[in-house]
């Protein structure tokens, strides 16, 4: 089989993993149906403290508790879902426990560019969760969270100094025929 792509996350709360895995399934399915449900629907799908971490037009269905201001590193909850859903160009595989407090989202990546990182990571987060590690397809990164919202990426492994990924390697196939 061939690797597939992850983001590893610690959490703190095993409650709010369940919650997780039950909104992750819904929007796995949604993706793989190509059912895109309704804004109510996802609405009543989140639980409020997830809610909370994204911001809302006025124009929207909306909690009736104070959410996230629109800020550089707050997403709008329904963009936030039709990028999971309709524009993420990837599979998603899946997401388990791996220890007591962490976990691991598995994605396979269809191509470049399939719309990065952020948005799973930022998903993630909103459900109260810290990325830790990253395999985004070109390379390996360890997750330095810059606030609540902004983070960024310290390289661990790529294409370059390790020769160890399967996209790459798949590419360089195709053109090396």
């Amino acid at each position: 089989m061939e690797k597939n792509e992850y983001i590893e996350f610690e959490f703190k709360n095993e409650d709010r993993f369940k919650d997780f895995l039950k909104v992750f399934k819904l929007i796995s399915n949604s993706k793989k149906s190509e059912d895109y449900k309704s804004d109510e629907f996802w609405f009543g799908q989140f639980p409020d403290y997830a809610l909370q971490n994204y911001y809302f037009a006025d124009s929207d269905l909306k909690p009736e508790f104070s959410t996230a201001d629109s800020n550089d590193g707050t997403w709008h909850f329904y963009s936030m879902i039709e990028h999971l859903v309709e524009n993420l160009d990837v599979e998603l595989l899946g997401c388990k426990k791996m220890e007591n407090t962490k976990g691991r989202l598995n994605f396979y990546a269809h191509g470049y560019p399939y719309g990065g990182i952020t948005g799973m990571t930022m998903f993630l987060n909103s459900f109260g969760f810290n990325a830790t590690k990253i395999d985004e397809g070109g390379g390996i990164y360890n997750v330095i969270w810059k606030s609540e919202t902004e983070f960024e990426l310290k390289e661990i492994k790529t294409v370059a100094n390790n020769g160890y990924n399967s996209l790459w390697q798949r590419v360089k196939r195709i053109f090396n025929q």
